[in-house]
C-alpha cells in the first residue's frame, strides 16, 4: 500500500512540475524577447527536478510532454512542428543522462547535468543541421535556418543553466530536509 501511495505522490508532484513548466512556456509566449533565455533554462530545470524528486520515469514523461505543450500553447512556431519529436528525444536524453548519473558518485548530479547537456545539444544540433534535411521533413528553408540557430549553442547554454538552477534548488530542498 505504501508503494502505491508513493507512486500517487510522484504522479501528483510530476504533474505540478509540468504545470510549472507550462507557466514558464506561457510567459515565453507572451514575452518572446526573453523566451529562450528564460523558458529554456526554466523548463530544463523543471525536467531535472522532476527526475530527481519523482524519478527518472516521471522525468522522461515530462521531457516528452513539454515540447508538445509548447507547440499547443503557441510558444513553438508552427512551421517547425515536424521537429517536435527530435526535441522530445533531446529532452529524454538530457533527463536520462541526469537520472543515470545523479547517484553514481558524490558529484554525480553535476556530471549528469554536464553529460546530459552535451548529449542533448549534440543530438539537437545534429538533428537540426543534418537529419531534418536528410529525412526531408518539409520544413521551409527560412524556418530551417532559424531552427539551426535555435538548436545550436543556445541549447547547450540553456541546458547547463537549467541544470545549475536545478542543482541549487535540490541542495536547498536537501538542507531543509524536504527531499533526501
Amino acid at each position: 500500500m505504501e508503494e502505491n501511495n508513493k507512486g500517487i505522490q510522484n504522479l501528483i508532484r510530476s504533474g505540478l512540475f509540468l504545470a510549472i513548466a507550462i507557466v514558464f512556456q506561457l510567459i515565453g509566449k507572451n514575452f518572446p524577447q526573453v523566451s529562450q533565455l528564460l523558458v529554456g533554462p526554466a523548463v530544463n530545470s523543471v525536467l531535472l527536478l522532476t527526475t530527481y524528486v519523482c524519478g527518472t520515469n516521471y522525468g522522461i514523461a515530462a521531457a516528452a510532454l513539454t515540447p508538445i505543450l509548447a507547440f499547443l500553447l503557441g510558444q513553438f512556431p508552427a512551421p517547425l512542428a515536424p521537429f517536435i519529436p527530435f526535441i522530445m528525444i533531446g529532452n529524454v536524453v538530457y533527463v536520462l543522462a541526469f537520472g543515470i548519473l545523479k547517484n553514481k558518485t558524490k558529484v554525480g548530479e553535476y556530471i549528469g547535468v554536464i553529460v546530459g547537456s552535451l548529449l542533448k545539444f549534440l543530438f539537437l544540433y545534429f538533428s537540426a543541421s543534418k537529419l531534418v534535411i536528410l529525412l526531408g521533413l518539409g520544413i521551409p528553408q527560412k524556418a530551417l535556418s532559424k531552427l539551426g540557430t535555435m538548436m545550436g549553442v543556445p541549447q547547450l547554454i540553456t541546458a547547463l543553466f537549467g541544470g545549475v538552477i536545478a542543482i541549487i534548488i535540490i541542495e536547498i530542498l536537501k538542507r531543509r530536509k524536504v527531499i533526501r
